[in-house]
């Protein structure tokens, strides 16, 4: 039996007890007999049976009916990039969905992030653990090893989007592939027929690639919106955008940079008459446009409950099995798309 499984139920099969004979008793509760509680406690020791103490804690407060009081602290650390070097405005979205949900929740989540303290990752493991930090939510800007030295065994841990390859955390973040293949859906039933996709290569490559695979499948197995290469580039600009538009002529263009309506303009197309356009990131949008809402808020919301009841399972460090709960994103009308028939 690991330090991972063992459980009070477990704890009260080897004593020959009642399972909450084994709370009480680990509780410090009067009610039990000193003997019985020696070999509880004993057998607790023997097997690395460790209390959870935001549980404890939480019971307490139940049973006192004190059910609005603070519970615990927690922490979203931000890793920058050389590309990334700041929060995105969608970062900063995803942090106040988590911030209002943890706070809901009876918790308070700190910001933090990497590099600007001078601190070195295990400096911000001393740091949490003086801040009496249960749980760390990470943003990555793209793949680090800055987990290679982060105590990660003594917290909870998680990440909002994708950016830690090794050790593998559990996730939270939107999915793009289903998500993709809806708007590609909408946008075939609306007449689209030559479809094109334009996303820098760090977007993409930050996301495991999801929107260009999303994409690349739908064109090969679809046959619905035609074959137009995808545009990708380090440095996405106006330039390489008129050009690949010029030489392909997709009728409506999909991708995060809603200048590209402005570009469109200044090639002499009429938008959306002519080349339409949809908004991969509609929820960090400059101007009124057609496109996705990725839920960024929500996203924030399902990292603070999933981290929470992480800790209050006792799931601390790399988990043996990582998960992926995704968020499908929502298709938003707007006047860069030529609206549904009817």
């Amino acid at each position: 039996m690991t330090m991972a499984n063992v459980s009070l139920s477990s704890l009260a099969e080897v004593c020959g007890v009642s399972t909450s004979t084994v709370s009480r008793a680990l509780s410090g509760h009067p009610a039990v007999r000193a003997e019985v509680r020696a070999k509880i406690e004993a057998a607790a020791a023997k097997q690395g049976y460790r209390r959870n103490e935001l549980v404890g804690k939480l019971m307490s407060h139940l049973r006192a009916g004190r059910t609005s009081s603070f519970l615990g602290n927690l922490a979203v650390i931000h890793v920058p990039s050389a590309a990334q070097p700041k929060l995105l405005p969608a970062q900063r979205r995803c942090i106040a969905g988590a911030v209002a949900r943890a706070k809901e929740l009876r918790f308070k989540l700190d910001e933090f992030s990497y590099g600007q303290d001078g601190l070195d990752a295990a400096g911000y493991g001393r740091v949490l653990r003086a801040r009496g930090v249960q749980g760390v939510i990470f943003l990555f800007s793209e793949p680090t090893g800055l987990l290679t030295d982060f105590p990660i065994a003594e917290f909870a841990a998680l990440e909002i989007d994708y950016g830690q390859p090794n050790p593998t955390l559990n996730t939270v973040c939107l999915d793009h592939f289903g998500t993709m293949t809806d708007a590609l859906d909408r946008l075939a039933e609306r007449g689209y027929r030559r479809v094109g996709l334009f996303v820098a290569r760090f977007k993409d490559r930050r996301i495991r690639h999801k929107w260009s695979a999303a994409f690349a499948s739908y064109q090969r197995h679809t046959e619905r919106i035609g074959n137009v290469p995808i545009l990708m580039a380090e440095d996405l600009n106006e330039t390489a955008f008129k050009r690949w538009q010029a030489e392909h002529r997709p009728d409506v263009v999909v991708g995060h940079e809603d200048e590209a309506v402005a570009w469109l303009q200044k090639a002499g197309r009429r938008v959306p008459q002519e080349t339409a356009f949809f908004n991969l990131s509609w929820s960090e949008r400059k101007r009124a446009c057609a496109g996705l809402d990725l839920r960024l808020e929500l996203q924030g919301e399902v990292a603070a409950e999933t981290i929470i009841a992480q800790i209050q399972r006792g799931e601390l460090g790399q988990p043996d099995d990582p998960r992926e709960i995704m968020v499908r994103g929502r298709w938003v009308e707007g006047p860069t798309i030529r609206a549904a028939a009817g």
